[in-house]
């Protein structure tokens, strides 16, 4: 089984599924989306089916981690994989199509197989995300009208049900029809498993991160395969030449993230005298091939003339499987590089391809936590999301200045 590299501990994933964390969401996304994507397309599935599932698995984890129901020590990108697969076999099954040839399941995967959650379960987690579905497909008056009597079914709000109910009938109606179940006779103005959906906060929390980033992913979901790495190269240099970005009218809206981003972002002058320090505590610094050292030599004197795209250039060849000694420091600068680009979703799509994480584990946190600043100056709904990161990078950094600076950070967010 290809098991990409993971980011962080396995811990930290889980941790941050269990409480629904958008920044850990991203990562799963970053580092496992299209490995999973991948397996289903190996069963016959579209590359649609791929990320479908993908999704499907990481709310249905996130779910059991939150009710205590994940197995213990379960690495989470197997995870996820199997419960994608199982989820489409299962889906295929309830369609009557015919199930395709399962590959033989690894040492690793066999233990994972034997936990995971059982038919029902997933048929009803697949229910759910269809209610989910369908409710975002209402206008906001009808979504109005359902919500409330999703709330009075639960028992959260206390009223006159049957009042409203003859003020939502079309509402309902409109809502059954969404869900192909127009004709049908509900128990109840809605059903417990339509207004269990709706009113549950943990559910309705994962769906929106997922709901949020594959919204920015949209427009350039292009999966990766060992037989297209020229491809994928040529995008990721693709979005760096020609990556615009969208004017914001900023008189009414919250300026403190752009402030605190504009305080903070202290990029290195140099990429070789940055290099040079990273690497001065070391006994025995690292062999590289002479054309990683002409690659960063070339990227070094575009980038002290603040010429970004073209350092970007150079670096590129580097995140080639040949010279894997290199990609580690080659992603950080282009994920730097993606901040001076106004960029930060290509920033964390870089960093959570950094493998060494002995030497840039600190660093990671620290330019993630800038990166989701940078979104939610761009955009200020995303303000509690960068603070989630900037406290997890204080949680991990050791160096007292930084600690000072993170902490100013969250207060100067906090106003």
């Amino acid at each position: 089984m290809s098991n990409p590299s993971a980011t962080f501990p396995n811990e930290t994933y889980l941790n941050g599924l269990r409480i629904a964390d958008a920044i850990v969401v991203d990562a799963l996304y970053n580092e496992f989306r299209l490995t999973v994507a991948k397996a289903i397309q190996s069963m016959g599935g579209s590359y649609a089916d791929g990320n479908t599932f993908f999704r499907l698995s990481v709310i249905q984890t996130s779910l059991l981690l939150q009710h205590g129901q994940y197995p213990d020590d379960t690495p989470i990108f197997i995870f996820l994989k199997d419960l994608a697969v199982a989820q489409y076999s299962d889906w295929l099954r309830e369609k009557g199509q015919e199930l395709p040839m399962l590959p033989e399941p690894s040492s690793e995967e066999i233990p994972v197989i034997n936990v995971l959650p059982d038919l029902q379960a997933m048929l009803e987690v697949r229910q759910q995300i269809r209610v989910k579905r369908q409710f975002t497909k209402l206008n906001v008056e009808d979504q109005r009208q359902i919500l409330r009597l999703a709330n009075l079914t639960a028992g959260i709000e206390s009223g006159a049900q049957n009042k409203d109910i003859g003020t939502a009938i079309q509402s309902i109606e409109r809502f059954k029809k969404l869900l192909d179940e127009k004709g049908k006779e509900w128990e109840t103005p809605l059903p417990g498993w339509v207004a269990t959906t709706l009113t549950d906060s943990h559910f309705n929390q994962i769906w929106t991160d997922c709901e949020a980033l594959e919204r920015r992913l949209y427009s350039s979901q292009v999966p990766a395969s060992s037989e297209n790495k020229t491809i994928r190269n040529a995008f990721i240099l693709f979005v760096l030449l020609t990556i615009g970005f969208a004017a914001y009218t900023w008189v009414t809206q919250d300026h403190s993230p752009a402030k605190v981003y504009d305080n903070n972002f202290q990029p290195p002058n140099s990429i070789l005298e940055d290099m040079a320090i990273r690497y001065s505590k070391d006994s025995i610094s690292p062999i590289r091939p002479d054309a990683c050292s002409l690659c960063f030599s070339k990227a070094d004197e575009y980038y002290k003339k603040q010429e970004w795209r073209e350092a970007a250039v150079e670096l590129v060849p580097m995140i080639d499987d040949s010279l894997a000694v290199c990609q580690s420091d080659a992603f950080f600068y282009l994920a730097i590089i993606g901040l001076q680009l106004d960029n930060p979703e290509l920033t964390l799509e870089f960093i959570s391809k950094i493998e060494d994480l002995d030497r840039f584990g600190e660093e990671i946190y620290w330019y993630m936590a800038l990166a989701y600043v940078k979104i939610a100056a761009i955009d200020p709904t995303e303000k509690d999301q960068a603070k989630r990161a900037v406290e997890r990078a204080l949680s991990n950094t050791e160096i007292p200045e930084r600690r000072v600076q993170a902490e100013k950070m969250l207060e100067e967010l906090a106003q």
